[in-house]
């Protein structure tokens, strides 16, 4: 199942928080080489703050198979410290309610179908936590080709915000925006199959918007 995590629930989610840290090792570190923080086999940089709510995905009470962060961009916002060049428009930071979506990943060892199941979770999360906390939108960067499977193909549009730049092994890295609505978190619902992975806004409610 899908769980929020922030600074209020870690103490009863300890399990879960240290698990995405070690998740973010594994496929951030061990498999591709990122050049970042790491302590006792946890990766961790400075948005990693106590605004930051975290997605995490888990089917036995400890062992994390997905996660992702988001941040609100007033408080740290990555796109705009070290990757400013992928943005055209810089006002996109001036916006009320926007938030950046970082460290999205997946247990790579998984299987295809279960990785899918758990992207669809996370993205379709993404837009119901949005939805529940009244953000406007959500900002961040990411290779096309992961744009374009993990979002645009589960239903979600996305708005580019600058034209794709190789950046380290990546030949094409962009900065997207996901402009938040019920529109947009019924297509994705609808698109995946997935509904209210949080619990944050009701099934029945988005189906009968949806009919």
């Amino acid at each position: 199942m899908l769980s929020i995590i922030s600074y209020k629930s870690i103490s009863t989610s300890a399990d879960l928080f240290f698990g995405q840290h070690r998740l973010r090792h594994q496929e951030f570190i061990e498999r591709q080489s990122y050049s970042v923080k790491v302590f006792d086999g946890m990766e961790f940089d400075e948005y990693d703050t106590l605004a930051s709510l975290y997605l995490v995905y888990c089917e036995d009470g400890k062992t994390v198979l997905g996660c992702s962060r988001l941040t609100p961009i007033h408080l740290g916002c990555m796109l705009k410290d070290h990757f400013s060049y992928l943005v055209d428009d810089p006002s996109i930071y001036a916006g009320a309610n926007t938030w950046e979506g970082t460290r999205f990943c997946i247990d790579s060892r998984l299987p295809a179908d279960k990785r899918l199941h758990i992207l669809r979770q996370i993205s379709v999360g993404y837009l119901e936590c949005a939805l529940h906390f009244g953000w406007e939108r959500i900002i961040g960067l990411m290779p096309t080709l992961i744009l374009r499977s993990v979002f645009e193909r589960n239903g979600i549009n996305l708005t580019r915000l600058g034209k794709p730049q190789a950046i380290g092994d990546h030949s094409k890295i962009q900065a997207a925006c996901i402009d938040v609505s019920l529109d947009q978190y019924q297509r994705a619902c609808v698109s995946t199959g997935t509904y209210s992975p949080l619990g944050l806004v009701g099934a029945e409610e988005t189906m009968r918007h949806v009919a």
